[in-house]
């Protein structure tokens, strides 16, 4: 079971998409223990509920390319991280919304 980041200009069209980041229940693990405080991560936080679906809407994107970016050296892989950076990276280059979909 993975928590699925699904790139898509509108929600309706996420079922369709076939753009996706699968973030298993240890990278998000990792990423909520390294974004600490909260305050300072209100977008990664947005996940905490990894069974629960929320939005990232395409304004949101870089604010959560830079969360990622300060909590990446403070994960146990790096690499994971860096992966989902890139995946957000597409979707702001594309002009997408970025949809987490709870399997």
């Amino acid at each position: 079971m993975a928590l699925d980041l699904i790139q898509a200009r509108h929600d309706r069209d996420a079922p369709y998409s076939h753009r996706g980041f699968a973030l298993d229940e240890s990278l998000h693990a990792q990423l909520l223990a390294a974004a600490q405080p909260r305050v300072d991560y209100p977008l990664l936080h947005k996940m905490r509920d990894y069974y629960a679906d929320t939005t990232f809407l395409l304004g949101e994107l870089r604010g959560l390319h830079a969360e990622l970016a300060r909590v990446a050296v403070r994960c146990a892989d790096p690499a994971q991280v860096g992966a989902l950076q890139a995946f957000v990276e597409t979707a702001l280059a594309d002009g997408n919304n970025l949809y987490a979909c709870a399997d």
